[in-house]
């Protein structure tokens, strides 16, 4: 069995597990030591050989298996109606779910003993079947209920000569006398020995058949025998009959009889353990074949646009699938494996409805698609246009401190793209990824940035020939300071009056003469007139 089986294990594919095989486990233990468990273990090997001729291809052996499963099922209840019935009958739900398996009362074997050589000391047939886990109602027949405590002077009066149930069984079931003057079912087996009376053909036919033990007082010889599985052995002495019915009836390890309550449970645990085995097993095969179904969400591919149109929207961008396959394909399906796409190519401009089928799906093999939704996606499509447009420079922040921008520009100063008509329309310039001023470098020039153009629109794009990559150039200089500004100052003037001369004004004024003509760009010789504007130099 491929291992992949068992790695698809999931949380309720555990639970679902150990649900059926604690039910299972619980059946085994109520069973157990019953004819009923063999009927269960051969229906499962037919199961078996039935599951081995369907993986070979042998079509007409897998049916015939099939059929006699089928078959045998329906015997085994008719058959054992009468057993399922009791268990049915004796077994309540807690019980069969939390209980320990009910323990059949132990028979006083001691008692046992002590009436069967009672009787073969006083030459007294006797035909006495202690019942085990086999219920014996199917085999058994005539005679009538009594339901009376075991003890050796009822057997004794039972099997007296002159009793009316001299010539039947007495059937011993939990210590009591469940029934007397019981016929049991004769063996058809050949080549026993001629001592051998009706009531050792009867014991041998009812082993045979069922898993009583069954002691047999011979009124010739005045021997014990025990029979069991359709054997005879003859009991010599008390002791050996009590050792014999001991091994039978009640195990013969005394310390698995006083087994602890722990060693219980790690018997069960491991019994438990070993159904999970199983019924995991059980699982891998079927999982493997049997079919089952998942819902994947996966985006739609919109694939071959034709050149001159522009996918603008869809009523849908995504699709679920129900997906159909074999238990194990699909428990390790991943999304990633399943695609779902729509061909534009050929459409035109304007809304369309688009019909989504299996065939729009792509799956691993070995699985199908059961439906899809939506099964309709509306597309619109616009035509596609070409324009140039400007590059703006996106800045953003601010320079470092005593710095400005004198000039900006920008190369290529425009592109040309395309995109859908309603969105080229609107669209007069195209900005540039955003750029920091604050982590320009300082420096007293021309700085160069590249960046990338920003299209604002996802159905916008580029001409062929044109680049996304432009150059930014910003003219930098230091900022001027007061400090670096020229200082300004009043000039003092004087006008000349009649008769006034310039060694007057300057001594008036604390000039020198020389200091006057030269503020005043005059000539030696030259002379001042009335009225003139004589500048004396700034204010102090």
């Amino acid at each position: 069995m491929p291992v992949d089986m068992f790695t698809s294990f999931r949380w309720h594919d555990v639970l679902d597990v150990l649900v059926i095989s604690f039910i299972l486990h619980r059946l085994m233990l109520l069973l157990r030591g019953t004819a009923a468990l063999q009927i269960v273990l051969g229906l499962l090997v037919l199961w078996v050989i039935q599951g081995i001729a369907e993986a070979a291809g042998l079509v007409l052996t897998s049916w015939f298996f099939q059929g006699v499963g089928a078959v045998a099922v329906l015997v085994v209840v008719v058959v054992y109606r009468n057993e399922i019935r009791e268990v049915l009958r004796q077994t309540n739900p807690i019980r069969f779910f939390f209980g320990r398996p009910q323990e059949i009362p132990r028979l006083n074997v001691n008692m046992i003993v002590q009436a069967a050589f009672q009787l073969a000391k006083s030459r007294t047939g006797a035909l006495i079947v202690l019942e085990k886990g086999d219920k014996l109602e199917p085999y058994v027949r005539e005679g009538f209920a009594l339901d009376a405590r075991f003890n050796a002077q009822m057997i004794e009066t039972i099997f007296a000569k002159h009793s009316p149930m001299h010539d039947g069984a007495v059937i011993i079931h939990a210590s009591r006398i469940a029934r007397v003057g019981t016929f049991l079912p004769l063996t058809e087996k050949e080549g026993l020995p001629q001592h051998y009376g009706t009531r050792h053909r009867a014991a041998i036919g009812l082993s045979e058949v069922s898993d009583a033990a069954v002691l047999v007082v011979s009124e010739e010889r005045g021997e014990v025998s025990l029979v069991y599985r359709g054997h005879v052995q003859i009991m010599g002495a008390s002791q050996q009959l009590k050792e014999a019915l001991d091994d039978l009836l009640l195990g013969a390890d005394p310390e698995m009889r006083r087994r602890s309550r722990r060693q219980w449970w790690l018997a069960y645990t491991g019994g438990f353990l070993l159904t999970f085995l199983l019924v995991s097993i059980v699982w891998g095969i079927y999982s493997g074949r049997h079919l089952s179904l998942i819902n994947v969400s996966t985006p739609i591919d919109f694939r071959n646009i034709p050149e001159n149109l522009v996918f603008m929207k869809a009523s849908a961008e995504r699709v679920e699938v129900q997906i159909t396959g074999k238990r194990r394909l699909v428990s390790s399906l991943t999304p990633e494996q399943v695609q779902a796409f729509l061909d534009l190519k050929g459409i035109t401009f304007g809304v369309h409805p688009l019909v989504l089928n299996q065939d729009n799906i792509e799956l691993p093999l070995g699985l199908e698609v059961v439906r899809l939704t939506p099964s309709t996606v509306r597309v619109e499509m616009e035509q596609r246009v070409e324009k140039r447009v400007e590059v703006k420079p996106e800045l953003v922040g601010s320079l470092p401190a005593g710095y400005q921008i004198d000039q900006v520009s920008v190369t290529p100063e425009s592109v040309k793209v395309s995109g859908a008509l309603s969105i080229v329309g609107a669209t007069s310039s195209l900005s540039t990824e955003p750029i920091d001023l604050g982590e320009i470098e300082p420096i007293d020039g021309v700085k160069t940035v590249e960046t990338s153009l920003v299209l604002s629109s996802a159905s916008l794009r580029l001409l062929p020939g044109q680049s996304r990559q432009v150059r930014v150039s910003m003219e930098l200089r230091p900022q001027k300071t007061a400090s670096d500004e020229p200082k300004t100052t009043e000039t003092r003037y004087h006008l000349v009056r009649s008769g006034e001369t310039l060694w007057g004004i300057s001594r008036r004024y604390g000039v020198t003469v020389e200091e006057l003509r030269r503020l005043n760009q005059l000539k030696p010789g030259e002379v001042i007139y009335p009225d003139q504007k004589i500048s004396l130099g700034p204010k102090q």
